[in-house]
C-alpha cells in the first residue's frame, strides 16, 4: 500500500439478535434448551436489537472505507434471527461495503449449519475474490485497490456449555495460499475471525471458549504476514500482538450490549502506509443516547 492517504476500516461483532418467530418446540430439543435458560436470565435483557440498529446508523454516518463483522450476529441460529439480521444489514450496506464471517452462535446447532443459514442470508457480504471456482466457502476474500480482507470461519456446532471454535487443516491451507498471492503484496492485509487466537487469563472457563487449533492458526498467520488481525467473541475491547511479531490483534466489544460498564461499541481502525496508526472506540452513552468516540484507552475524543 503506497498511498499516504488514511484508510478507515470499521469493525463490529457479537450482536446476538434474538427472534423466536416461527420457532417450534422441536428446535429446542438440543443445545438450544440450555441457551434458552441463559436468555431468560441474561442475554435477552443485555443484548438489544434496537441498540444494534443505533450502532449501525452511527457506523454508516462515520463513512468508513469498509466495514467488517466478526460474527455472532444471531443468538440461537434460528431462521428468524438470520432473516431479521439480513433485513437490518440490507437497509444499510451494499455488497461491497461490508465483509462478514460467522461466530459460534451462528452455528449454534447442526440444523443451522446443515441448512447453511449464515451463508444463505449473508452471502452478499462474503466475496470469494482470488477463490473463484475453488471448493468451500471459506476463507472469505475481498480485494480492493488499497486493502485485502481475508476472513476465516471458526464456527462449528459444539455440545452444550461449550463455545469453542476451529479453523481446520483445509481452511488453514487455503488461507496460507491466499496470503501468499502476489495480488496482496502491495495492499494492507487484514485478517478477521470470530474466536481469539490467544487465551484470556482473566476468564477461568476460557478453555471452554477457546480456538482449539490456535497454535497452528498462529503459525499460518505468522507466515502469511498480515498487517492487522481482528476478532470478537469475548465482548470486551482488548489489544494483543500475534506472538513473535508486532502485528496487532484487536478484539472488539459487543455491538448490542446494554449493561453498566459494558455498553455496545464499534471500532474504527485508522491505517496509513500499511500500518495501524490509531483506534477509535465508538461507545454508546445512555445519557446522550448516542455513540461517543473514545481512544483505545477509553478516553473521550474531542
Amino acid at each position: 500500500m503506497t498511498s499516504t492517504a488514511e484508510l478507515r476500516i470499521a469493525h463490529f461483532s457479537d450482536t446476538h439478535v434474538l427472534s423466536l418467530e416461527g420457532a417450534t418446540p422441536r428446535e429446542f430439543l438440543n443445545k438450544r434448551a440450555t441457551g434458552a435458560v441463559n436468555l431468560a436470565f441474561n442475554r435477552a435483557k443485555q443484548y438489544r436489537v434496537e441498540l444494534f440498529e443505533k450502532l449501525l446508523d452511527a457506523l454508516v454516518a462515520l463513512r468508513p472505507d469498509h466495514t467488517v463483522c466478526t460474527g455472532d450476529l444471531a443468538n440461537l441460529a434460528l431462521e428468524a434471527e438470520f432473516r431479521r439480521v439480513e433485513e437490518i444489514l440490507v437497509a444499510r450496506f451494499a455488497p461491497d461495503a461490508l465483509t462478514v464471517v460467522p461466530g459460534n452462535h451462528d452455528a449454534y446447532e447442526r440444523d443451522a449449519t446443515r441448512a447453511a443459514r449464515f451463508e444463505n442470508h449473508f452471502g452478499a457480504w462474503m466475496p470469494k475474490d482470488l477463490r473463484a471456482g475453488r471448493p468451500g466457502t471459506y476463507p472469505v476474500v475481498r480485494l480492493r485497490p488499497e486493502f485485502a480482507v481475508v476472513g476465516l470461519s471458526t464456527a462449528v456446532p459444539t455440545p452444550a456449555f461449550l463455545a469453542t471454535g476451529t479453523v481446520g487443516d483445509t481452511q488453514r491451507a487455503e488461507v496460507a495460499r491466499v496470503l501468499s498471492q502476489p495480488e496482496l503484496v502491495d495492499k494492507f492485509r487484514l485478517v478477521m475471525l470470530h474466536h481469539p487466537l490467544l487465551p484470556d487469563p482473566s476468564r477461568p472457563l476460557d478453555v471452554m471458549r477457546r480456538l482449539t487449533d490456535a497454535p497452528a492458526v498462529i503459525d499460518t498467520l505468522r507466515a502469511g504476514d498480515p498487517h492487522l488481525i481482528v476478532h470478537g467473541h469475548n465482548h470486551v475491547f482488548l489489544r494483543n500482538r500475534l506472538p513473535g511479531t508486532d502485528v496487532p490483534v484487536i478484539q472488539v466489544a459487543s455491538g448490542s450490549r446494554r449493561k453498566a460498564g459494558h455498553m455496545a461499541e464499534l471500532n474504527v481502525y485508522r491505517v496509513r502506509e500499511a500500518r495501524l496508526v490509531g483506534i477509535e472506540r465508538h461507545i454508546y452513552d445512555e445519557v446522550q443516547d448516542r455513540f461517543v468516540a473514545h481512544d483505545e484507552w477509553g478516553r473521550t475524543l474531542s
